[in-house]
């Protein structure tokens, strides 16, 4: 690190620390006073990583649960780390340097249990002296081997769970060496320059008060809403292409593999057993690729020590099925958000499943999890895609549509019994028909599965689901598990910062009928409650005619993204609908 260097820098520091706190950095558990990431590609192609940070303690939650240690994973056959400074300076202006004892190498958690990669270390830096108004620097590089990584990349958050006061992202790359870069969500105010240096390009970003990540719920997945860097010296088809490779491989089969591939089961039933095999008895390893420098084991390794990461297990599950004679391949996927054509970074594709297709029917599978279909919004490539094709931009999310008919007849002593149909237009066989009665108190049948909808017949079975509370009997209504009520929406607060990201749009309607004994009636909910607004609308209405209650409740979204703006008009139609007075009936018996 040249002289020029570190004046610039302890004059960043300077301006940075002497401008005021936000109210959010003043009201926050710790502030990032300074932060910087400097990344350096060299002429022999090994590089650098340096990162420094001035971290504010404002709460003792901060000292005893976010942040009282540092923990800094590595590859060390790869890869030496340094630590330069690890120092902190009380609220009295006392400055005290971390003891030997206080950096500790342990193995990472994610290795555990994983003896292929027991090499790994993490790095715990103990940080001392803490207490309300401390700030502690810290300052560490890593040097990284020619050849450990396929290529010069990285992702750059520029928020943490912290604020921030001001962060710099520095890349140095050879002359004549070409950057890739982008910059997603920009910060308001952030500068960037690039310039030669020697016989470096460096490229600079930098960017003041930026906010901690939301604990918000319903936040859209994979940090979409947040500014984030990515650089690369390749381009997008150029990695993978490289992932390809790594990930295409066969398997030699040994006697006990022999056993499982030539069991007399056969179609999806042999597929399922190949799979559930994979999943259950072949350990998974949640070491990530970045740590192995994406070297991908091979299937016989992951078969005879019993244990692989997500790509590894992939890769082996899909080898199995080939041999078993299946047409199966296997597939990554990532957020399209992380995708760029010019910007090449494999940590875009995070997760690892094997597509099969069999008799006209083409399913994804996982090989850590027995679930048959790809979880939340990422996007899926297969090897043999033609790369050239792929279509980089955000995908709309589907519609939900849904319809519920329910007859209940309900006797003098209050036992139940009725039928219902309900039609999908789109359905996941895992994820059950109906919620909010037990799962037991019910029976159905597919009556219809067209192509773009399923119809399901329901025969209530339980004649106790009425349960008598202080004089009444209280029935609660049951609810379509894969509408609105999967989403798991509870109570909501008056404002909200960040949008809001369903997995649909909804369309769903309820109608229960409701056929009394006598003596038997139906008391509430006998009214219309209605809210519409540019969201869409909210309708819950009970009628009572001629020993019958019809009650009618509608939802409709229209859109499945909710900026904050909107908000109010969200949680208006979300709050009569969890209304917990109109999701059931109260009756008397006279």
């Amino acid at each position: 690190m040249n002289s020029k260097y570190i004046i610039g820098l302890i004059l960043l520091i300077f301006t940075a620390c002497s401008a005021p706190l936000t109210d959010e950095q003043k009201n926050a558990d710790a502030v990032y006073l300074k932060q910087v990431k400097e990344y350096t590609l060299n002429p022999d192609g090994s590089y650098s990583y340096h990162y420094y940070h001035k971290l504010q303690y404002n709460t003792y939650q901060a000292i005893n649960r976010f942040y009282g240690e540092t923990f800094v994973v590595y590859n060390p056959q790869y890869q030496t780390l340094k630590v330069n400074k690890s120092e902190t300076k009380m609220a009295d202006g006392k400055k005290v340097k971390s003891p030997e004892n206080a950096f500790n190498e342990v193995l990472p958690f994610s290795a555990a249990d994983a003896p292929a990669y027991n090499h790994l270390r993490e790095m715990v830096i103990t940080h001392v002296g803490l207490e309300r108004g401390a700030v502690v620097e810290l300052d560490y590089e890593i040097q990284t081997k020619h050849g450990f990584m396929p290529f010069f990349f990285d992702r750059v958050n520029l928020c943490e769970s912290s604020p921030v006061k001001q962060v710099e992202v520095i890349v140095r790359i050879p002359k004549g060496e070409k950057l890739n870069f982008s910059l997603l969500n920009q910060p308001q105010g952030i500068t960037s320059q690039s310039k030669t240096i020697g016989e470096y390009e460096v490229y600079t970003w930098k960017s003041d008060n930026l906010c901690a990540y939301s604990h918000e719920p319903l936040q859209a997945e994979g940090q979409t809403a947040y500014p984030f860097l990515t650089f690369s010296t390749q381009d997008f088809a150029t990695v993978f292409n490289f992932l390809k490779g790594k990930l295409t491989n066969t398997f030699v089969p040994d006697e006990e593999s022999k056993n499982l591939l030539k069991n007399a089961s056969t179609g999806w039933d042999k597929i399922n057993l190949i799979q559930n095999y994979v999943v259950l008895n072949i350990n998974t390893y949640g070491v990530s690729p970045q740590l192995t420098g994406y070297r991908y084991r091979t299937p016989e390794e992951v078969w005879q020590c019993n244990g692989g990461t997500e790509g590894e297990k992939a890769v082996l599950l899909t080898a199995m099925l080939k041999i078993a004679g299946f047409n199966a391949q296997t597939v990554i996927a990532g957020y399209s958000h992380s995708f760029n054509k010019e910007v090449g970074f494999p940590g875009s594709f995070d997760r690892y499943w094997v597509k099969v297709e069999f008799e006209g029917e083409t399913r994804i599978l996982s090989a850590i999890d027995d679930h048959a279909a790809i979880p939340g919004q990422r996007i899926t490539i297969a090897l043999a895609d033609d790369i050239s094709q792929f279509n980089f931009e955000n995908q709309a999310k589907p519609f939900f549509k849904a319809l519920l008919n329910a007859n209940i007849n309900l006797t003098n002593d209050v036992k139940l019994s009725g039928t219902g149909n309900l039609f999908l237009n789109r359905f996941e066989s895992d994820k059950g028909l109906l919620t909010g009665i037990p799962t037991s108190s019910f029976t159905s049948s597919k009556t219809c599965n067209a192509k773009d909808s399923v119809t399901h017949s329901i025969v209530f079975t339980n004649p106790n689901l009425a349960e008598r509370v202080d004089g009444y009997f209280i029935l609660n209504l049951p609810k379509i598990a894969q509408g609105i009520a999967s989403v798991g929406i509870g109570e909501l607060p008056l404002s909200r910062q960040t949008t809001i990201e369903l997995p649909f749009s909804f369309d769903e309607t309820y109608s229960y009928t409701f056929t009394l004994s006598a003596g038997i009636k139906i008391i509430a909910p006998l009214k219309k409650a209605v809210v519409e607004n540019s969201l869409g609308y909210c309708s819950i209405e009970g009628v009572e005619k001629d020993g019958t209650v019809i009650i009618t409740r509608k939802i409709n979204l229209n859109r499945s993204s909710i900026a904050p703006e909107n908000y109010t008009e969200f949680r208006q139609i979300m709050t009569l609908w969890a209304d917990k007075n109109l999701n059931k009936v109260a009756i008397r018996v006279e």
